[in-house]
């Protein structure tokens, strides 16, 4: 049996259109003997960094890519529908070949939100691809992509011309993409099939000597999954399962399949598969852990270590917060200290310690206090809280478990219009290259 890797695969993280879980689909894949398999979530890298912990616990090399979304200029946000405008975005498949092409996934990515989002969609044009394309390997991607749909409306030539873009920036980092799926026997009723466009693929591949891939357009791990995965897009586009003109994929074709499944699939083009296999061995191993960086808080005169200023600040503090440090205090407060200072964080506290207090002093409003850290007595005592964690009897080990050490998580709520100011502080006094803004994904 020819091996064959996963290259376009979607996971949760193709927000309400995958409905692969990660950790699923990677038993699969380990299950079936696959060596490798790729991340290509639309417009966005969420899941990385779960994706590579979890391929390389099963011993699956990750291959990082992204499902992009392509437009003519990112910068346009306006759309005259008088003049018959409108927001035409084609889909790009980009796959990391090495660290470099990590970075400027990476970048294209953050970009595409940066300067490109329009609506909900992320946007790249090829003017990015041109800055930063060094690194990645491009395929012709799906029937969304814009070769497949200029042959989808008749216009050959124009595919053609598009095609000679991309092998022409990517040379033999450019692959033509198959796949066949159940249900685009008649595509938008226009009277062309996938198998239509695939032969005309064929046609460049020959002409052009480019190599061929067989994907599968993966949205959900088993073919018993797309009722769940239907249920998801309803939520997207807010319509109900009985609406007859709703968006729907076409068939239950959509799934995660084996390497004897998609040999079958293509079983006259085996050196589709094969072809998979050269870009598996193309592909860098990728290492995402890394561990957490954080700038150097300046300790002022009289202080030779960063624990020792901040064990000042929590007594010296308690004092105003307790009036009198009782032994029940003290113990709790050495207790927290040494497992802030064995776990590494005494710098994370003075960091926070010293916006909230600046905050406070531009008449910032501060919370007084979310989630786990208001279990600390020291971030009480320093003023990172407003909540005595002894009074209420809650508990620190939820915050910063001595067993289980991670990075502690301190949530700050600023009021909408005081949170600017304390990050252009934050900006001002660590540096641009040292602050960064994180999403919750939920």
């Amino acid at each position: 049996m020819p091996e064959f890797v996963h290259l376009h695969c979607h996971t949760q993280y193709s927000l309400l259109d995958g409905a692969s879980d990660i950790g699923a689909m990677m038993d699969k894949a380990a299950a079936d003997g696959q060596k490798g398999v790729a991340l290509t979530d639309h417009g966005n890298m969420f899941g990385a960094f779960k994706f590579v912990a979890e391929a390389q616990r099963r011993n699956i090399k990750p291959i990082i890519g992204c499902e992009f979304y392509l437009v003519e200029d990112r910068h346009q946000k306006v759309f005259s529908r008088a003049k018959g405008q409108q927001d035409r975005r084609f889909h790009q498949l980009l796959l990391a070949k090495n660290q470099l092409g990590y970075e400027n996934l990476s970048k294209l990515c953050s970009l595409g939100f940066i300067e490109g989002l329009y609506s909900k969609f992320p946007r790249i044009d090829k003017e990015l691809i041109l800055k930063h394309h060094e690194g990645l390997i491009a395929t012709s991607c799906c029937i969304g992509a814009e070769i497949p749909q200029a042959i989808m409306h008749g216009k050959v030539e124009e595919a053609e011309k598009l095609l000679r873009w991309w092998l022409d920036l990517f040379g033999e980092d450019f692959y033509i993409e198959l796949q066949r799926h159940r249900g685009l026997e008649d595509i938008d009723g226009l009277g062309i099939s996938q198998e239509d466009i695939n032969r005309q693929l064929l046609v460049f591949a020959r002409k052009y000597n480019i190599k061929v891939i067989a994907t599968n357009d993966s949205h959900y791990v088993e073919e018993d999954d797309w009722l769940p995965h239907d249920i998801l897009l309803c939520v997207n586009t807010n319509s109900l399962l009985e609406e007859e003109k709703r968006f729907k994929f076409p068939s239950s074709d959509f799934y995660f399949k084996s390497q004897s499944e998609m040999e079958r699939l293509f079983v006259e083009l085996p050196e589709s598969l094969d072809n998979t296999m050269e870009i598996f061995d193309k592909i860098d191993t990728l290492q995402l852990a890394r561990d957490v960086l954080l700038p150097a808080f300046p300790i002022p005169p009289g202080f030779k270590t960063q624990d020792e200023y901040l064990r000042h600040l929590t007594f010296e503090g308690a004092k105003r917060r307790y009036g009198t440090i009782t032994p029940d205090i003290k113990e709790r407060l050495d207790f927290e200290l040494e497992v802030i200072k064995n776990s590494g964080y005494p710098g994370y506290f003075l960091i926070v310690q010293d916006f909230t207090t600046t905050a406070r002093q531009m008449n910032v409003s501060v919370g007084p206090g979310r989630g786990s850290a208001a279990g600390s007595a020291v971030a009480y005592c320093i003023g990172i809280t407003n909540v005595d964690p002894i009074k209420y009897d809650l508990l620190f080990e939820r915050f910063l478990n001595p067993e289980r050490i991670s990075m502690p998580d301190i949530d700050i709520d600023f009021d909408d219009v005081g949170r600017q100011k304390v990050i252009d502080y934050v900006i001002d006094k660590y540096g641009q290259n040292q602050v960064a803004q994180i999403v919750t994904y939920g």
